[in-house]
């Protein structure tokens, strides 16, 4: 009877005791990670912030972004210059029902405005729901472009210019499905919900960068409106 009783005392030390591992094993990932990250940033040039950064300037206009949408935590921040662009990289956690999504986020800005635009892989719910509320930007030139990706726009008309039909085939090879979103003189890239090890940052930062100067050079972009 009771060892009986004890039974749900041992249950809960037991839970409590996970918990430490887990909480334990996280601390220790993250300190690992931003060791590791703090030597990345050494090797290709940059200023390793660590948390001390409280994300980049975005105007309020820009409602697409998702740094204004959600309220999240900026981490293991490293900034730098290549190319005319001045790049931020980070860790990006924001919460997301009872629990919260982190992945590694690239910023570029340059002395360029952009159209307020928000860019995804496009899924079934999207398409349905385009199918009702038509929110869809697609273009007849680039039915592969449309086909695998949701792009909206507070600024349809502007935003079409941007995406120029080279731009949209250019976009179009890449295998992995960017998260592009435009906000000003700001222009964020990253995978959905995807940390990147820090192994894998200077190919992130190349990769990042080639589709900012590649949208930045964008005819769309730098010619005024007929």
């Amino acid at each position: 009877m009771g060892s009986h009783n004890a039974l749900p005392y041992l249950f809960f030390a037991g839970t409590l005791a996970l918990i430490a591992v887990i909480v334990t094993a996280s601390i220790l990932y993250a300190k690992k990670r931003t060791r590791e990250l703090n030597q990345v940033a050494e090797q290709i040039g940059f200023r390793f912030l660590a948390n001390h950064w409280s994300g980049p300037s975005l105007s309020s206009q820009h409602k697409t972004s998702l740094l204004q949408r959600t309220r999240g935590k900026f981490s293991n921040v490293m900034t730098g210059q290549s190319g005319g662009l001045q790049i931020s990289l980070f860790d990006y956690t924001y919460p997301m029902g009872k629990s919260s999504v982190t992945q590694t986020v690239a910023t570029f800005s340059q002395d360029l405005q952009l159209p307020a635009f928000a860019l995804r892989p496009e899924n079934v719910i999207d398409r349905i729901g385009d199918a009702v509320f038509h929110n869809d930007i697609d273009f007849d030139s680039n039915p592969e472009f449309s086909r695998r990706y949701l792009l909206r726009s507070p600024d349809e008309a502007n935003t079409r210019r941007l995406f120029t039909p080279s731009l949209l085939t250019y976009l179009e090879q890449f295998q992995t499905k960017w998260h592009i979103e435009g906000a000003g003189a700001t222009l964020i890239v990253y995978r959905g919900g995807r940390p990147v090890s820090p192994f894998d940052m200077p190919a992130f930062l190349e990769e990042t960068s080639g589709i900012a100067r590649t949208l930045f050079a964008s005819d769309g972009l730098r010619k005024p409106p007929a």
